[in-house]
């Protein structure tokens, strides 16, 4: 199956060129002396299985990114990349951050991979249908509209001016860390 990706990950300082080297052998599955080192790795660890695919991460010129392979590619990146920092890169000192996306053949296989400080997350895309216009239906989690109901139902408008209302901190508080940071 086919997928698509998109973007690049910075690598901070950038690659010796004997590390990009090693990187790209490792990532082509070449076992040499330079990659022993990382398969031994791998193969100790408690997911001790290598991605079918090679070759699908790249280094760029300047060895300060590593990005996925240009064009139609296959499923792997993010084990990849996921094992490469964590044998390989992270135990030498190098930082990772940055952001890949991803688009499949099937409608539902697209998302990102998020990567933060060596931290590697890939999140699915949600596909959500909204509805006609005449009859929408807005996505919110269910803790979410309950946040929300509870801060309505809070509500007081007593003693205070027509253009003035008092909700309860409480409930302010509670939606406040529903509400996803941006």
């Amino acid at each position: 199956m086919d997928v698509y990706y998109n973007g690049e990950i910075a690598v901070t300082p950038a690659l010796t060129e004997s590390d990009a080297a090693v990187l790209r052998a490792a990532t082509h599955l070449e076992r040499t002396d330079a990659t022993k080192e990382f398969f031994a790795a791998v193969a100790a660890s408690p997911e001790p299985d290598l991605p079918y695919h090679a070759g699908l991460l790249e280094i760029s010129e300047d060895r300060e990114f590593i990005y996925p392979e240009e064009d139609e590619s296959r499923h792997g990146f993010r084990v990849w990349l996921r094992l490469v920092i964590e044998h390989y890169l992270a135990p030498r000192g190098y930082v990772l951050n940055g952001e890949v996306t991803w688009e499949g053949e099937d409608r539902d296989d697209s998302g990102t991979i998020f990567v933060k400080e060596n931290e590697v997350e890939a999140v699915d895309d949600l596909i959500f249908n909204a509805g006609p216009s005449w009859a929408p239906n807005n996505f919110a989690d269910d803790h979410l509209k309950q946040a929300v109901r509870d801060l309505v139902d809070s509500a007081d408008n007593t003693g205070c001016s027509p253009d003035l209302t008092v909700i309860s901190s409480v409930f302010l508080e509670n939606l406040r860390s529903r509400m996803p940071e941006f």
